[in-house]
């Protein structure tokens, strides 16, 4: 393949760069990458193992064995060295702006500083020390490249999750939210659609929604979040958060889960009320057993053991949580019709979006916010061991 990234014939295999922990802003990326068009509308970086190989070798003086991971937006690939050791290499979207790259990178440096436990993986530097470093891909696009630590075990979404994950995913996330209140950055200000505040935004999508009843659905709800939800948010706690808290981006530790051992993929890192977080990870928790809700209350107490809850973000969490499906389901069904070779990718969490809908508005709504009070006010010594209903 004619490639305009620079090969290197020959390169020795060391061990991997060390870690970072402090953002240097003088090597931060500039803002050139992706004018006039949205990460929502490309595809990712065209850049092959081999390509991945030759970056590995001349950037961070490491190779391996390489594998290309999915990814919707970016091009990721798993590197084992020799002695045992693996990495992430990331080649960013060239549609994605730099400084947002750069926040993330900070973000997880910030990380390592504030909660080294948490975890979420760490950045190594370059062969002279950055962050990361800009190349010209197969196209003439330009990219960024990180070199990140790997983060072993099951993802989320194929584990059956046992007695107290739901509790170590809330308090998981709610450690994550507090370790980021400190850490800010221009770039968490930007507009992304995936942000549920601003869900007024996706009715132009809603054409995309082919079944009559849940366009009819969806359209009442965003009417109800402009008269009775979006005004209420500007008075609530907010803060840079994760912000995709969802099974795909979670690791446990094996097929049967009992803890949460890693938290991936900062790219949708925004600045926006703390319970709209905490509503899209809840989102993905609905279960259709007898008891719907459970494991959204055991992830409310977990979250709420770390940062408590006030009553006005209580009341409007089933209310978010619709949203996010909501969220999910425009921008999905929008995304799938113009690039439908890739549908399947992105329909992934459309069905799962369209039952906990279902399951949510089957709730009665007072019932549903006295549980998820009850639950945020649960004693943290016991609630580790599942729901503790009176």
């Amino acid at each position: 393949m004619q490639s305009q990234i620079n090969r290197v014939a020959d390169g020795k295999s060391g061990a991997l760069p060390p870690i970072l922990a402090t953002a240097d802003p003088a090597r931060a990326p500039d803002r050139t990458g992706g004018e006039g068009e949205s990460l929502l509308t490309s595809s990712g970086p065209r850049i092959t193992p081999g390509d991945a190989a030759d970056l590995a070798r001349q950037f961070y003086g490491i190779e391996g064995k390489v594998r290309a991971l999915s990814s919707e937006r970016d091009a990721n690939f798993h590197i084992q060295l020799a002695d045992g050791a693996q990495a992430l290499l990331k080649v960013s979207n060239s549609m994605e702006d730099r400084a947002e790259t750069g926040m993330q990178t900070a973000a997880l440096m910030h990380l390592a500083a504030v909660d080294p436990d948490l975890p979420v993986q760490r950045i190594h530097a370059t062969t002279d020390g950055a962050a990361w470093v800009l190349i010209d891909g197969p196209a003439g696009d330009r990219h960024i490249v990180r070199l990140m630590s790997y983060i072993e075990g099951t993802m989320l979404s194929i584990a059956e999750p046992l007695p107290g994950l739901h509790f170590e995913i809330g308090r998981t996330l709610a450690r994550l939210t507090r370790a980021l209140r400190g850490f800010f950055h221009p770039s968490s200000g930007r507009f992304l659609q995936w942000d549920i505040k601003h869900a007024r935004r996706l009715r132009p999508m809603l054409e995309t929604v082919e079944e009559p009843d849940l366009k009819s659905r969806l359209t009442r709800l965003l009417a109800r979040f402009d008269a009775e939800i979006g005004p209420r948010l500007p008075h609530l706690r907010a803060q840079t958060v994760h912000n995709d808290f969802n099974p795909h981006n979670i690791v446990v530790d094996g097929p049967r889960a009992a803890r949460v051992t890693g938290v991936i993929d900062f790219g949708d890192m925004v600045t926006t009320p703390n319970v709209c977080d905490l509503a899209i990870a809840c989102s993905y928790h609905l279960n259709g057993g007898n008891d719907p809700l459970l494991p959204v209350e055991d992830l409310v107490a977990g979250y709420a053991s770390v940062l408590p809850l006030e009553a006005e973000e209580l009341s409007l969490l089933p209310d978010l949580i619709r949203l996010r499906h909501a969220t999910t389901l425009a921008i999905t069904s929008w995304r799938a019709r113009k690039y439908p070779e890739n549908a399947a990718y992105i329909l992934r969490n459309a069905a799962a979006s369209r039952r906990g809908l279902d399951i949510l508005d089957s709730l009665d709504p007072s019932k549903t916010n006295d549980a998820l009070t009850r639950a945020a006010a649960r004693d943290s010594s016991t609630a580790n061991a599942g729901s503790n209903r009176p």
